[in-house]
């Protein structure tokens, strides 16, 4: 379930030691971007769905945190998976981002994750560049992500606390 990150940053400065202990393996951080504006004011949305989902309802004024976990209801067994709607493990509420989009995998015995596009219409992007659909690709901690329209940044939970360690500090 996502939350605004004023939350987190609530949690971590109320009592690190059991913020840290309650972190997920990783997190997905959404900053929204400013608006863009069309020649008569409007605002601009370059991409949409096959379905004709309108214009984005993601974060519209805050920083939104997506943990990165597998839900118990999502029976899809490759991994954890990233998508517009309420049965996908990452849900981001996007005209831009496909029902099923994408999904994350734990690397086997390792600590990383992978990240693969499920053949979504308007594409996974790792750090500028698009994913092949599924073509699993490495995901370094603090990498920029982007599915459709929708841009975050990937953290690992030490990652995420050494972020927020940043942001706190005088």
């Amino acid at each position: 379930m996502s939350e605004p990150l004023s939350a987190h940053v609530s949690r971590y400065l109320r009592n690190r030691g059991e913020f840290e202990r309650q972190l997920p393996p990783a997190l997905l951080v959404f900053a929204p971007p400013a608006v863009a504006r069309g020649a008569e004011g409007e605002e601009e949305y370059r991409l949409k769905t096959v379905t004709n989902a309108g214009a984005p309802t993601l974060g519209a004024s805050e920083s939104v945190v997506f943990p990165v976990l597998k839900s118990r209801t999502n029976a899809f067994g490759r991994g954890i998976t990233v998508g517009r709607t309420g049965n996908n493990d990452v849900i981001l509420d996007d005209g831009s981002v496909s029902r099923f989009h994408a999904w994350f995998a734990r690397e086997e015995g390792q600590e990383g994750f992978l990240l693969t596009d499920a053949g979504s219409k308007n594409g996974s992007w790792l750090g500028g560049a698009r994913l092949t659909p599924r073509r699993a690709r490495p995901v370094e901690d603090g990498a920029r992500l982007r599915f459709g329209q929708v841009e975050v940044a990937f953290y690992t939970a030490s990652g995420f606390l050494r972020m927020l360690t940043v942001r706190m500090a005088p």
